[in-house]
């Protein structure tokens, strides 16, 4: 199995693209490939990209200290792995990363027992000329998690017996329940870095959230308040973000932004009559905002800077919520820009404390299994829409118990990378991963009876269940987990143990919070309950029946109508309805598909034809040299020329005359993604709707059979 690393490259790009080319290492560059791009003309074609980008975003553009970011992929020697064949596995890697939208080179280094791919990744989109966005820890363990499951799927140390992963279940409890400082102040620097807009303000609020910044030499420490040791930049992340220079390039992008933005919003502002008319007229301008569940924070974004979420409080009073909000009843049409509250206190009200750890062990069968490795499984799972994909847990999330079985540990607010078969991504949130493993492994659950005092309401949706003597103030079950018994008067949920039940906590607390089932069960079923009247709940049990009857029956008459309308007779009937929306579901796919490929083809075009525009006086003077002269002048101008022959050679097969601007390319590729973004709403229309018809059928057959 490969190991992999990721760092960024701030200077000199042409010499790491020289040392990772070295024909010495690659077979005499036999072993290097790539991607809308020569490999021998790679910083140039990085820089082109870049400087179109600059024209795309004018003057807003953010310079950017990062030229381009340089992943390894090590293979164990163990692995038996040929050059061609790492070679093959380091182009899928840089591809899938990328997503065929950054220009890369990948060189495969023989030179040393461990067979080796260098990639280098342009930090500018070709395609979109948005930057490579990278997350502390979280890309490198992307990176990993693409390159484990490349190389399950090409056999590469691939352990046939899961049981031979992870360790013993006591032992991991307790390892995962340890929690290192570096969480607390990455945190922390992180709440910092979304408001500062320079080094002094940076380090006040550091200072005020318990943090200790200290500059030694090229590094930065960070000493939390109590912590025994101070903690190298370095430490914290994959990345550079929490060095000096990362803290500075951040601090330079925040001044923008946050600039950008309140220019937006000043000239809109005195024209807005509503909240929901400042969110459009803002989006209008080119920011976008949006207010998270958990604390009502609100956030902008400057779209077209490729800018990160800026909090509302880093602005101002007036710029959150409640000061628009005042704002626009007030009719002042000036918004306080002073900040009232401490970083501190805002660190505490805003921040939402997700669990750090995996808090749900879930058993894995052969019905989730594909393959297991040494650095983890591979699991075969379904997303949301119930398309198939494949999901890959690290080793340090799986155990094992004496009799042989596999488990892995989920967090259950946590999301996870999962890979669809065309190479594509999505997620999966954890609450639907745990609840679908289980369902399909037919996990028994604990069917718990309730009481009239434990229920606040009963509805066709479900039961919300009341439980102030553990300070829950609701927690709603769905109805697909009640069984109610009208004869008897009696209403019984079905409680999953390793399943975490969001509720609402009595209290002023804005976070939800959670417990799992058999938490729960036992708290239901240890509650002493004092004057409960079971005729009453008999009565709200028989009454939400009748309403569930009635129901039932306008569903049924509305569904036989349709069936009706439809010529349909039976439950095979609805076939034929199901396979016409597969096979437009297969249509628009593929149309999608296709048309992704021709926008990157149009940028790719954008690209070259820029190329030429930028480089045709050095082809020109060179063409226009005396033969004797010709030598000389090429090998001063070698890049640019042969950049120059490659874009204009790439143009001539494709039948485009040089002459053609390259902004007229770029709207092609605007209209096209525009196209793919009214097609995969379409999509959705026919997957919803082709799942609705399946229902219908589904029903049909249980009358049938009933």
């Amino acid at each position: 199995m490969a190991t992999t690393k990721i760092h960024a490259i701030k200077a000199t790009i042409d010499k790491a693209i020289r040392y990772v080319e070295n024909p010495e290492k690659t077979d005499d560059q036999t072993l290097v490939s790539g991607y809308n791009t020569n490999p021998q003309t790679a910083a140039f074609d990085f820089e082109i990209t870049s400087t179109m980008a600059k024209s795309v975003h004018g003057s807003h553009r953010k310079a950017s200290c990062n030229l381009a970011y340089h992943l390894i992929q090590s293979f164990s020697p163990d692995d038996n792995v040929s050059p061609e064949q790492a070679h093959k596995l380091g182009l899928k890697l840089a591809m899938e990363f990328t997503d065929g939208k950054f220009e890369f080179i990948v060189a495969t280094h023989i030179n040393t027992e461990s067979i080796h791919n260098h990639i280098i990744v342009n930090a500018v989109s070709f395609y979109d000329y948005k930057k490579l966005r990278t997350v502390p820890y979280r890309t490198a363990q992307q990176i990993r998690n693409i390159s484990d499951r490349l190389c399950m799927e090409a056999q590469l140390s691939v352990i046939k017996d899961p049981q031979q992963l992870g360790q013993l279940y006591p032992t991991y409890v307790q390892k995962k329940r340890t929690t290192s400082n570096r969480t607390e102040v990455r945190k922390k620097l992180n709440f910092c870095l979304e408001r500062a807009t320079n080094y002094a303000q940076f380090l006040q609020m550091a200072q005020e959230l318990g943090i200790s910044v200290c500059q030694r030499g090229k590094h930065m420490t960070y000493l939390l308040d109590g912590a025994g040791r101070a903690i190298r930049d370095t430490s914290l992340a994959d990345t550079d973000k929490f060095t000096y220079a990362g803290i500075m390039e951040r601090l330079e992008d925040n001044t923008t932004e946050q600039q950008f933005i309140r220019e937006c919003i000043a000239k809109i502002f005195p024209c807005v009559s509503t909240f929901t008319d400042f969110i459009k007229q803002l989006q209008s301008e080119g920011v976008k905002a949006r207010v998270k569940k958990q604390t009502g924070q609100l956030l902008y974004k400057a779209a077209d800077l490729d800018g990160t979420w800026v909090p509302a409080d880093a602005l101002g009073d007036g710029f959150t919520l409640a000061g628009l909000e005042s704002a626009i009843k007030n009719k002042s049409g000036i918004l306080d820009t002073n900040h009232s509250t401490s970083i501190a206190e805002l660190y505490q009200e805003l921040t939402t404390n997700y669990p750090q750890s995996c808090d749900t062990s879930v058993r894995l069968t052969s019905r989730q299994i594909c393959s297991a490795g040494k650095r983890g499984v591979l699991l075969q799972i379904h997303d949301s829409s119930g398309n198939p994909a494949k999901l890959m847990i690290d080793n340090s999330h799986i155990h094992t118990t004496p009799d042989g079985s596999v488990s892995a540990d989920i967090g259950a607010v946590f999301s996870y990378d999962i890979t669809y078969d065309d190479g594509t991504h999505g997620t999966i949130r954890g609450t639907d991963l745990i609840r679908q493993i289980d369902e399909e492994n037919l996990t028994q659950p604990l069917i718990v009876s309730l009481t009239a005092d434990q229920i606040m309401a009963m509805s066709l949706r479900g039961v919300t269940v009341h439980l102030p003597q553990y300070h829950i103030e609701r927690l709603f079950i769905p109805e697909r987990y009640v069984q109610r018994n009208v004869e008897q008067g009696s209403c019984a949920i079905s409680l999953y143990p390793g399943w975490q039940y969001s509720y609402v906590p009595i209290g002023s607390e804005k976070t939800r919070k959670s417990i799992s089932g058999a938490e729960l069960a036992q708290s239901l079923g240890g509650v002493v309950q004092v004057g409960t009247s079971e005729s009453s709940l008999a009565r709200r049990v028989a009454n939400v029946e009748r309403r569930a009857g009635i129901a039932n029956a306008q569903v049924l008459g509305k569904l036989l109508g349709s069936m009706a309308d439809n010529g349909l007779h039976s439950a095979a009937d609805f076939d034929n309805q199901i396979s016409a929306y597969q096979r437009e579901e297969i249509k628009l796919h593929n149309e999608i598909a296709g048309l992704r490929s021709k926008s990157k083809i149009y940028a790719a075009t954008a690209h070259n034809l820029q190329a030429c525009r930028t480089y045709k006086s050095v082809w020109l003077e060179y063409a226009s040299k005396p033969l004797a002269q010709k030598d000389t002048f090429y090998k001063q101008n070698e890049a640019a020329l042969q950049t120059y022959s490659r874009a204009a050679s790439q143009l001539d097969k494709m039948g485009i005359s040089l002459g053609t601007e390259p902004e007229k390319v770029r709207q092609l590729v605007i209209e096209t993604e525009s196209r793919i973004a009214d097609l995969i709403a379409e999509l959705e229309i026919v997957h919803k709707t082709n799942r609705a018809i399946q229902e219908d059928k589904e029903k049909v057959e249980q009358i049938q059979s009933g």
